[in-house]
């Protein structure tokens, strides 16, 4: 597979932003070109809805800790696809909801029509309880009155 051709950037910061860059890198097993990458990558294409970035009030923390085994799969999968972890979590949290919305949509109709189900019945049923009585009352005009008193 031929290299991806690669050039350099060089910026300066100030110390205070370098060391806390530095760190994070160590904290994430990450190498500068690749912290780079990430962060301008996702300003640049940003994979994520806006609309959390207003809301920063109203943000709240969720953290797991996880096997390395995972941490490391979790980590490449980030990296091939240009993402931070905030946003592969985000989505795979908005999806899921979605889905288990959607599925109680379904169950909820589902019961909707179950119950449609049981009216018609009762309702048919009421139906031949009067065909019944409408048959016998029928029956006996037939017969005519009873004779004998």
């Amino acid at each position: 597979m031929p290299d991806i051709e690669k050039k350099g950037i060089s910026v300066r910061i100030d110390a205070d932003l370098h060391a806390e860059v530095s760190q994070y890198l160590r904290d994430h097993s990450m190498t500068m070109a690749e912290f780079v990458t990430l962060a301008l990558d996702d300003e640049l294409h940003p994979k994520y809805n806006m609309k959390e970035v207003n809301n920063m009030e109203n943000m709240k923390t969720i953290a797991v800790q996880v096997p390395e085994d995972l941490f490391q799969r979790i980590k490449e999968y980030l990296q091939r696809n240009n993402m931070t972890q905030k946003q592969f979590l985000i989505g795979l949290i908005e999806d899921e909801l979605e889905r288990d919305q959607m599925e109680r949509e379904d169950q909820s109709d589902d019961m909707t029509d179950e119950d449609d189900d049981e009216e018609d019945e009762d309702e048919d049923e009421e139906e031949d309880e009067y065909d019944e009585e409408e048959e016998e009352e029928d029956n006996d005009e037939e017969q005519g009155p009873e004779m004998g008193m």
